[in-house]
């Protein structure tokens, strides 16, 4: 039998109660991050003091008040789920993956993939921000009066970290699914 299919009986009672442990607490951490997501994104977009400062600060509108029209609003905050959502169903494919950890299941082909599609999700998020928001800029001012509409384009680290995460991710998703094939090769000579 393959090493890279081992139940998680095969591992020692010590090796995997730690697995499991380490595992929960990282797939609750997964899960936290993405209602924390939900909630900010919620909480951002019914404050209106939250929405000026953010629209000021991560969109980008340096000029006039922040008073977005009924429609500006609701076409900024539709947009504004489509790189939460990325982030969410990320979070949520991590845990499952830690859930696949907890369980014994740790070098098989199915958590390879897991971290490739966590990886991708990733990598769109931090693609998707700054063009939602450039978005975001031209909806929150597309009834201003003509010369206080806006169009604006900000880049900050958390954009790039979340490309640098979900590259990496990518990279050890390949890598692990090589390392699977090459263990399970090795155990076919034995």
């Amino acid at each position: 039998m393959p090493v890279s299919s081992l139940p998680a009986s095969a591992f020692s009672r010590e090796t995997s109660d730690r697995l499991r442990s380490v595992s929960r607490w990282a797939r609750a951490f997964s899960y936290a991050a993405g209602l924390l997501m939900l909630f900010g994104l919620i909480w951002l977009w019914t404050d209106p003091e939250a929405l000026a400062r953010h629209a000021r600060s991560a969109i980008g509108i340096v000029s006039g008040p922040v008073m977005p029209s009924a429609r500006g609003y609701w076409a900024a905050f539709a947009l504004a789920w489509l790189p939460a959502g990325l982030f969410v169903l990320a979070m949520l494919r991590l845990g499952r993956l830690f859930r696949a950890f907890g369980e014994g299941r740790v070098l098989v082909e199915e958590n390879a993939a897991g971290l490739l599609r966590v990886g991708w999700l990733l990598a769109g998020f931090g693609a998707a921000t700054p063009i939602v928001r450039a978005a975001q800029s031209v909806a929150l001012t597309f009834d201003n009066p003509e010369g206080q509409r806006q169009i604006a384009l900000m880049l900050d680290p958390g954009i790039f970290a979340a490309l640098a995460a979900g590259a990496t991710l990518i990279a050890f998703g390949l890598v692990l699914r090589e390392a699977i094939r090459l263990s399970d090769e090795n155990q076919s000579f034995v």
